[in-house]
């Protein structure tokens, strides 16, 4: 059985990110029965500039510049845990591999180190358990120069790294690094998992994306009140959550749906590069609607003023690894889904998704999950969701921590 201890949570987004975060979903979960430490991506010097109108850098300041209270409660739903904010770094990422860039990481790793070191003083920290998502270039795994000693140290992959040019310059070197030498490999799907176990050498646990089912639970069948931006809407309405990312969405498919379904809105929550929008001829179509993020506390009333939701991603190479975390968000709220089938795990839910082979066959899935009666197949979505919550993970996670604090072979 596993003493009592604290998560020290890393990754690539912070707390107050516009978007879904899986790290952030993970600290949320775990805060429920263990203290949490959320450790912020660190700010680099470039940040001090393009961000420094931004609130949620401003308030961070002092801690940035000086050190000064690094540390902040976070509250959210029935969450708390504590923000740690670690000083300035350096901005690397523009050189190349070699003696330079190796040298100048080393002082951005000892500026996060330094962090948790603090922290561990700061709060009597006696077991821990450190979890790195998605950041192989910093502290993938804790090692030398660290006060105490992890129960375990955790690496999570998230996406192909290599097909994301900015994080593929030395991220695909950093997570070869970062898989064979974490205490515990996980990936998010069974593609990551498969590909990551035949580089390494070693077992890469799947530990896909969940939901966090009690905020979707139900969500069409709830009274909910209508977002301000769907009360303008005279046509039922078509939605898809997360981001419109010109390396996921299959653009072609995107603008057929505008065409043929005319009379419907098509509305797109979350993030969106307008030059995207232009470049791939869809900022023009007017049933086409962008409106940015919204907190995830919102998106279930979203989901319940719409017919269908929609997951358009292109086949390739990037998407194949995908397990996307807004399926079991669906899945939770009942709405009908209709996917692209571009991965493996996408196709496991092939029994309470619409799952279509071509842009032809998305068209008249759409059509088809218009006319559907929600409750025929809402117990069977929700009981999927409800297998897939981010404590289930959780529990099977701890189980891997146990068997590694055994000293059996994980």
């Amino acid at each position: 059985m596993l003493p009592k201890y604290d998560l020290f949570m890393f990754g690539l987004t912070r707390d107050d990110y516009a978007l879904s975060s899986v790290s952030l979903a993970w600290a949320k979960e775990w805060a429920k029965t263990n203290r949490v430490f959320y450790f912020d991506r660190p700010y680099s010097i470039k940040d001090v500039k393009t961000d420094f109108h931004l609130e949620n850098f401003r308030k961070r300041l002092p801690a940035i510049l000086t050190g000064h209270n690094p540390y902040t409660q976070v509250n959210i739903g029935e969450s708390t845990f504590t923000r740690v904010t670690p000083q300035l770094t350096l901005p690397l990422n523009f050189l190349s591999e070699g003696n330079l860039y190796h040298t100048l990481n080393r002082f951005n790793n000892w500026v996060l180190a330094n962090a948790i070191n603090r922290t561990i003083r700061d709060y009597k920290v006696e077991n821990f358990v450190y979890f790195n998502s998605f950041h192989p270039v910093l502290l993938p795994y804790l090692g030398k120069g660290i006060r105490k000693k992890p129960l375990a140290s955790i690496y999570q992959s998230l996406d192909e790294i290599s097909q994301e040019a900015y994080i593929a310059r030395h991220g695909i070197a950093a997570e070869s690094v970062a898989m064979k030498g974490c205490d515990i490999a996980i990936g998010t799907s069974s593609h990551l998992c498969a590909r990551h176990e035949q580089e390494s050498k070693r077992k890469v646990h799947l530990l896909a994306n969940a939901a966090d089912y009690s905020t979707f639970k139900n969500a069409m069948n709830r009274d909910l009140e209508m977002p301000i931006e769907m009360r303008a809407f005279t046509k039922p309405v078509i939605v898809y959550t997360g981001h419109y990312s010109d390396l996921r969405m299959d653009h072609e498919l995107v603008k057929k749906l505008s065409a043929e379904f005319l009379d419907y809105e098509i509305l797109f929550v979350g993030t969106y590069e307008a030059g995207d929008l232009k470049r791939f001829g869809i900022s023009e179509l007017t049933n086409l609607h962008f409106i940015g993020s919204r907190p995830i506390e919102q998106l279930p009333n979203y989901l319940k003023h719409a017919k269908v939701a929609i997951i358009p991603y292109a086949s390739n190479t990037l998407t194949a690894g995908i397990y996307p975390l807004k399926i079991n968000e669906y899945l939770a709220a009942g709405i009908p889904c209709v996917s692209t089938n571009f991965s493996k795990d996408i196709a496991s839910f092939k029994e309470v998704i619409y799952l279509a082979e071509s842009h032809s066959d998305f068209i008249d899935k759409i059509k088809i999950a218009l006319q559907e009666d929600i409750n025929l197949k809402l117990e069977a979505r929700m009981a999927v969701a409800a297998s897939n919550s981010w404590r289930m993970r959780i529990t099977k996670l701890e189980g891997l921590i146990e068997d590694f604090v055994a000293g059996k072979s994980v």
